[in-house]
């Protein structure tokens, strides 16, 4: 399986679920909320904010275009990328898969990714992880939720529809980030319901 293969699984399963998706996000937005407001001391004040995967733009895009930052979005679903636009009028948003799209050197602030690194193929992530560290301006922040246990090319059934994952464990991540030259400010596993556990990190350029 390609990769146009495995980001139509994810484009399309997402389009099916965009509302039920959103709707489970809102749900959560103060719970969300009170959790990011007690990491908002590791971010600039203000500034110009890239969310990659930001779905609906619920948690991440519309907390801190709440706090006055200009927010970017990009999603590889159409579906979600509707919705974002909706809530977030004075964001930006664009379709794109997100190792492939294109910004400037330096051009952010502050880059978060909640959730959506999980989907993008293993061999691709350190790619992205260069791009990141390439967007962020010099002293930038990145927030990550990456995963906590290695899993590679995983299909199944999500919510009613095909889905895809591939992500590595936490300690490889650190390996990663620590070439590329991030460093690491914080960081966390965080444990869900139904046995999911996530590796949450702030990276400062």
């Amino acid at each position: 399986m390609n990769f146009d293969d495995k980001n139509k699984i994810i484009e399309n399963g997402y389009n099916r679920i965009a509302d039920l998706y959103h709707s489970k996000r809102l749900a959560k937005k103060d719970v969300n909320y009170r959790y990011f407001d007690k990491l908002f001391h590791f971010f600039p004040n203000s500034g110009r904010l890239l969310d990659l995967g930001c779905g609906g733009g619920q948690p991440l895009t519309a907390y801190f275009a709440d706090k006055g930052f200009e927010t970017v979005g990009v999603d590889i679903s159409p579906e979600m990328i509707e919705i974002a636009k909706r809530q977030i009028p004075q964001g930006k948003f664009f379709v794109s898969d997100m190792v492939e799209c294109q910004f400037d050197d330096e051009e952010f602030d502050a880059i978060v990714s909640a959730f959506a690194i999980i989907h993008v193929p293993q061999e691709r992530q350190e790619k992205l992880f260069e791009k990141i560290f390439g967007w962020l301006k010099p002293h930038g922040t990145a927030y990550l939720v990456l995963g906590h246990r290695e899993t590679k090319d995983w299909i199944e059934e999500w919510h009613g529809v095909k889905m895809y994952w591939s992500h590595f464990g936490s300690e490889k991540y650190k390996e990663i980030i620590d070439k590329i030259g991030f460093k690491i400010i914080w960081d966390e596993v965080e444990n869900l319901p139904n046995d999911e556990v996530f590796y949450n990190v702030i990276l400062k350029k």
